[in-house]
């Protein structure tokens, strides 16, 4: 362990000398990460032996009319290499909030150190990285037009970025704990006027969760995210999940059972500066039937906004590729994660 904690610091050290106040633009995924942890830190990826494409959907605000109100889409895919040693991934996403919208494309790679190893547990550090390219859209042609306003010339106008982000994670059997650094590179829209709009700043993401085997067919997954932007923006996310396992044996590392059903509860709370209130609770559920894969969240707020809408709803839909049929103790292959549908 103490090689490996060398390691962390040594790959962390360049991220405490980034100047904090970066200009980029934020990329839509914090919300998104219970349907696909890759989404959270880039070093996810090829953690599992196994290949996966999926799709979800985030529909925020329900009520207030689908052209209102802010909505997410993602296609995701993410595969192990085939020596282990890693794994490769990517989205490709759309944003729609109001007048502002954003279609990108991200793509991520992980590299993965094998620390320590027996019969059954193994010590794991991966590596995660990932860039993104985006468009940014500020469209307004449907703007008000019978009242005068000198900064609006009432077009669309469309402007490329980029971004790039940063993750580190380390798991031992069942534990695993991580951090990710996003927003840095220094981009900022020019459809924003400078003077009056605060600059996005880096956001970074720590997490920490744990796998309890209740019976050989139960898990009990409780996680713990932190979200800072270091000075101003603080959130912390608690979940818990409920699995069980039945069907026929898939003989792989990550799954033991071709047939899944998670049960799931999400509590955010924000901590801002001069404010620390409750956010939301979210219940989650999801079915795996041999690689097919479905799940649902519903986003009920707890501040004043929830007695004017209907919530929000996400759903994903997927398959996962078992490409290894037998687990070979020799190989780098990695203790079972649980963070995924």
């Amino acid at each position: 362990m103490r090689r490996a904690h060398c390691i962390l610091l040594i790959f962390l050290f360049p991220l405490m000398l980034v100047e904090l106040r970066c200009f980029a633009q934020d990329a839509p995924v914090y919300e998104q990460y219970v349907f696909d942890n890759a989404l959270l830190n880039p070093a996810f990826v090829g953690i599992v032996d196994l290949i996966q494409v999926k799709a979800a959907h985030r529909q925020q605000w329900i009520g207030f009319g689908a052209e209102n109100t802010p909505h997410t889409t993602f296609l995701m895919f993410r595969s192990r290499l085939k020596d282990r040693n890693g794994g490769i991934g990517g989205f490709i996403y759309n944003d729609r909030n109001a007048v502002n919208s954003q279609t990108g494309l991200q793509l991520n790679g992980s590299f993965q150190f094998l620390l320590r190893t027996n019969r059954k547990t193994r010590t794991i550090l991966s590596f995660g990285f990932g860039a993104t390219v985006f468009m940014h859209t500020y469209d307004e042609t449907n703007f008000e037009r019978d009242i005068y306003d000198p900064i609006v010339n009432y077009s669309s106008k469309n402007y490329f970025g980029y971004d790039a982000n940063f993750g580190v994670l380390l798991t031992h059997g069942g534990f695993l704990s991580g951090i990710s650094v996003n927003n840095l590179l220094q981009w900022t829209s020019p459809a924003y006027n400078q003077a009056l709009e605060r600059s996005p700043r880096l956001n970074m993401n720590l997490h920490v969760g744990k796998t309890f085997w209740l019976t050989n067919h139960m898990q009990l997954c409780p996680l713990l995210v932190y979200k800072t932007n270091i000075k101003n923006l603080n959130q912390i996310d608690i979940g818990v999940r409920y699995k069980l396992m039945s069907g026929k044996k898939v003989r792989t590392v990550y799954t033991k059972d071709e047939n899944e059903v998670i049960i799931g509860l999400l509590y955010k709370q924000t901590f801002d500066v001069g404010n620390i209130s409750p956010l939301s609770i979210s219940p989650m559920v999801g079915f795996a039937i041999k690689g097919f894969t479905i799940s649902y969240l519903c986003d009920i707020s707890l501040t004043g906004i929830q007695m004017c809408n209907y919530g929000s709803h996400q759903i994903s839909i997927g398959y996962r590729f078992y490409r290894d049929k037998f687990t070979v103790l020799g190989k780098h292959n990695v203790a079972s994660m649980v963070y995924d549908f």
